[in-house]
């Protein structure tokens, strides 16, 4: 170490001479390399017998512990359910169903703040959102699929929120929080042309109390996913299990009428008694088949029969029947929902009774509860950009569904006469209060889509009726009282 070397020590002990810098650069760049050669081996194709000592090891597929599909099997669905859309009339048609019954009628926002019932109402009517013509058919394929992404365009002065739409199928991966399976935290995209796809952060409640946004939904996407288990990522297609039947069912009855056309056609089978080979030729040379509308003549010896084939059209039947009983059972709908009429078919409808509107219902709650966020997002980003005052923002709004079942009327109106008879008798004989008959009274009542205070009610016959006024005058006093409000 020469003089220089020395004195640079005593004055910085901790700088480097040119041999240790050279040293320490020469075992960076050997790390480095070492790095990009275990990255090489894991980016190689698995078919490649690159790694016997399993020195660059990678997981070829999901952990048991996550219960996705395969990425082979989750494109394979998506591409089979949107072939099947476009192919299949009765798979179109279960899924414009539940459409047109979570969807029938429009959906009322509501809200206490005017200034909040404007926001959320110009992001419902934005063109580009168009949230009332759009929402059913992002709910329609998101049914189909058992995925939906919708990422989201927020302006950076107003906070105003457009909704996009992404195809599932570009999704890559949907990433989780390892801490907890069941937070989703970001969805990455496939890219095109070797390049690395977009990352949407999903959007989710900021938890960290010393943010800006605390408290608040933030993100770029709104990821969701159907009939997926706890610890899965992604989702599953409503008709992944009814795929194979309902194809088989439509190739079974296609290639039926098909073959239909030869019920149509018929042989003449035609007797000759008495005759040899060369006879029998000799008489079809000169006797060809009828004309329609010709005369025939034959004596005893010559029988004529018509003969047509039998396709055992009954048995047909019976197997479209049992298929299409299946298919429909397992998507829990009537099969009169589906193309079948008759007294029979009405009957069953009625035998189901609400057992489909109850599925369609938790359906629709879904549908509601991602509409809450959708509109809680909006808020949000306005209160975020100061377009909204938060004490405006904590006057809430409201989302009102419209009915699936619509209720009999007719049925209920004749119901309520029997009923208030029955309630009657009941007080009069002790067995329940009057409170509690007009209780009943009022449940059954609101049924017909009339809310009925049933205290006010009581309080409002107790004071129209003279002190000697009987209980059942009471009940009779309610009930015109309901029936004047409902016409």
């Amino acid at each position: 170490m020469n003089i220089r070397n020395t004195i640079a020590k005593i004055i910085a002990p901790a700088l480097k001479t040119e041999a240790e810098a050279r040293a320490a650069m020469a075992e960076e760049i050997k790390k480095a390399v070492a790095e990009q050669i275990v990255n090489a081996k894991m980016n190689m194709p698995i078919s490649v017998n690159y790694d016997p000592k399993n020195e660059g090891y990678r997981r070829t597929s999901d952990s048991i512990y996550s219960r996705n599909l395969m990425p082979m099997q989750q494109s394979r669905m998506f591409e089979i359910c949107y072939y099947m859309f476009d192919a299949s009339a009765m798979f179109k048609r279960l899924a414009q169903i539940d459409r047109g019954f979570l969807f029938s009628g429009p959906i009322v926002i509501g809200s206490d703040s005017a200034d909040v019932k404007s926001k959320l109402d110009a992001f419902w009517t934005d063109p580009e959102n168009n949230m009332a013509m759009n929402y059913p058919e992002y709910a329609m394929w998101m049914s189909i699929l058992g995925e939906a992404i919708w990422p989201v365009d927020v302006n950076p002065m107003s906070g105003f929120v457009r909704l996009d739409y992404e195809d599932p199928a570009l999704i890559k991966d949907i990433w989780v929080n390892p801490q907890r399976k069941k937070q989703l935290m970001q969805a990455e995209m496939m890219g095109e042309n070797g390049r690395s796809g977009k990352k949407y952060a999903i959007i989710r409640k900021d938890y960290n109390i010393t943010s800006k946004t605390y408290n608040r939904l933030v993100g770029d996407c709104f990821f969701t996913r159907l009939n997926a288990p706890p610890n899965s990522a992604r989702g599953r297609s409503d008709f992944m299990t009814l795929v194979d039947w309902i194809d088989s069912l439509e190739r079974y009855g296609y290639n039926y009428l098909e073959r239909a056309e030869f019920m149509l056609n018929f042989v003449w089978d035609v007797t000759l008694k008495g005759m040899n080979e060369e006879q029998i030729r000799a008489w079809l040379r000169d006797n060809p088949p009828p004309e329609p509308g010709s005369q025939r003549a034959h004596n005893e010896n010559v029988e004529w029969e018509a003969v047509s084939p039998d396709l055992k059209g009954t048995d047909f039947k019976s197997g479209f029947d049992m298929g299409k009983a299946f298919i429909m059972g397992a998507a829990g709908r009537p099969e009169s929902w589906f193309g079948s009429g008759g007294k029979q078919y009405q009957t069953e409808a009625d035998q189901s009774g609400q057992a489909p509107v109850v599925d369609l219902e938790q359906r629709q709650e879904l549908h509601k509860y991602m509409l809450t966020q959708i509109l809680q997002f909006v808020v949000d980003q306005a209160v975020i950009h100061k377009t909204l005052s938060e004490a405006e923002a904590a006057k809430g709004f409201s989302i009102t569904m419209p009915e699936i079942s619509k209720k009999d009327l007719a049925k209920f109106a004749s119901t309520l006469p029997q009923l208030t008879a029955a309630l009657a008798v009941a007080v009069n004989n002790k067995f329940i209060q009057r409170d509690t008959a007009i209780n009943m009274f009022a449940f059954v009542a609101g049924y017909l889509g009339y809310e009925v205070d049933a205290k006010a009610e009581i309080d409002a016959a107790t004071k129209a009726l003279p002190d000697n006024a009987t209980d059942y005058e009471a009940l009779l006093k309610a009930h015109e009282r309901v029936t004047s409000n409902e016409q």
